[in-house]
């Protein structure tokens, strides 16, 4: 009777902290781009497409497609029971982040 409330905080928290590594890891990603450690540019693909956000972000839909996994879900409700960010919330938070290095210099 007591260990289910306080299964479900530790659940959520767990969750909140494997979610906080995958929005790191992402943003690990980009910022090889930042770098220039992003790897080779790939045989006819431009710039912008083989970036490793851009690799990234195929590889995710891609797997969401192979899951069969729904795009849309409730903030609320992903947060409490997903472990990793929704389809739409890893890609929005790799486009902010790389909005946000667009002004900055790169670090060498």
């Amino acid at each position: 009777m007591v260990i289910t409330p306080i299964e479900s905080v530790v659940g959520f928290l767990l969750n909140a902290l494997s979610r906080r590594f995958e929005y790191q890891a992402d943003q690990f990603a980009c910022e090889l781009d930042a770098q220039g450690l992003g790897g080779e540019k790939q045989e006819g693909k431009t710039e912008e497409e083989s970036t490793m956000r851009a690799r990234l972000g195929r590889a995710l839909v891609a797997l969401h497609a192979e899951n069969l996994s729904t795009v849309w879900v409730d903030w609320m409700y992903s947060a409490y029971h997903h472990s990793h960010p929704t389809l739409t919330e890893r890609l929005r938070a790799m486009d902010a982040y790389a909005h946000s290095q667009n002004g900055r210099p790169k670090t060498s």
